[in-house]
């Protein structure tokens, strides 16, 4: 193969490149299994309902189209909402570790899925609290990244204005809500079935478990797909990987990585020079 064609393969290669990197999320790499204290957790609490959403859904009907597929768990009082995903691969990833106390090395992934598995978005890589109306969040952030944090902040921050609307979403009657957070407007459909003022991520407040919510523009989308009952084991991470902080510490963290990750990450360009080049970055919390 001749120089010249070797340079056009390589121009178009880094474009592509960088034409995907301005997404919203999913371009910045996910952390090393092992890497964010889910090797020995801890068990703080037993639930006897998950509540599954799809994140980022192009076909509700089809997990490998979801950006991740959420769980809420609730027990006495206390409620976590996490990736499901991730938790089934730490799940699989400490049984062969057990299956392998010999081994030197352990697999990367084991039963990731969605779309654009291979990289890390804050909204996956989390684990969000809430108990006595305080929310934290053990941010885990993405690869070449050792440190996590993690920090509390009051519970809910969401101001409600009830409305008329009706839609069934997942098999529930749900009433419509609206509000203003952090910079932009949100929709939110809620059951009074299911007796929890919860939903996905930071969300709740209402007067029931909140089933779908997404921004006026639909940048992000949340919708429950399922409602199960049995025993789901409530997980925290070792707290020693994981520093105090602030929420607008974490956050301006997480916007750096998304907007200057090859930076960040210490990837070179062909002349071996660190690459700076910024993208744009269309986080959830404007404010």
């Amino acid at each position: 193969m001749n120089k010249k064609l070797i340079l056009i393969i390589s121009f178009f290669a880094v474009l592509l490149g960088e034409m995907n990197a301005q997404q919203k999320q999913g371009r910045v790499h996910r952390p090393l299994p092992a890497d964010y204290g889910m090797k020995k957790p801890t068990i703080i609490g037993n639930s006897r309902i998950r509540i599954k959403y799809a994140f980022q859904p192009k076909d509700i009907h089809d997990p490998e189209t979801w950006i991740d597929c959420g769980q809420l768990l609730a027990d006495k009082g206390l409620t976590l909402y996490t990736s499901y995903f991730v938790a089934q691969n730490d799940s699989a990833l400490r049984a062969w570790l057990k299956a392998n106390p010999n081994k030197s090395y352990y697999p990367n992934r084991l039963c990731l899925h969605g779309r654009e598995f291979a990289f890390w978005t804050e909204y996956q890589y989390g684990y969000f609290y809430v108990s006595e109306n305080e929310l934290t969040e053990w941010a885990i952030m993405p690869f070449p990244e050792i440190t996590h944090y993690r920090y509390s902040e009051p519970w809910p921050s969401m101001k409600w204005q009830l409305e008329d609307e009706r839609q069934v979403v997942c098999g529930y009657q749900c009433q419509k809500a609206t509000c203003h957070w952090r910079g932009r407007d949100f929709v939110a459909w809620f059951t009074s079935r299911i007796p929890l003022k919860s939903g996905p991520w930071k969300f709740g407040g209402l007067p029931g478990l909140i089933m779908k919510v997404y921004d006026s523009r639909r940048a992000y989308t949340w919708e429950a797909v399922s409602v199960e009952n049995g025993s789901f084991p409530i997980y925290q991470p070792d707290s020693h990987m994981y520093k105090k902080s602030t929420c607008e510490k974490v956050w301006k963290m997480q916007n750096e990585w998304n907007r200057r990750h090859n930076e960040l990450a210490g990837v070179l360009d062909f002349n071996y020079q660190p690459k700076t080049k910024r993208y744009p970055y269309d986080q959830l919390e404007l404010e």
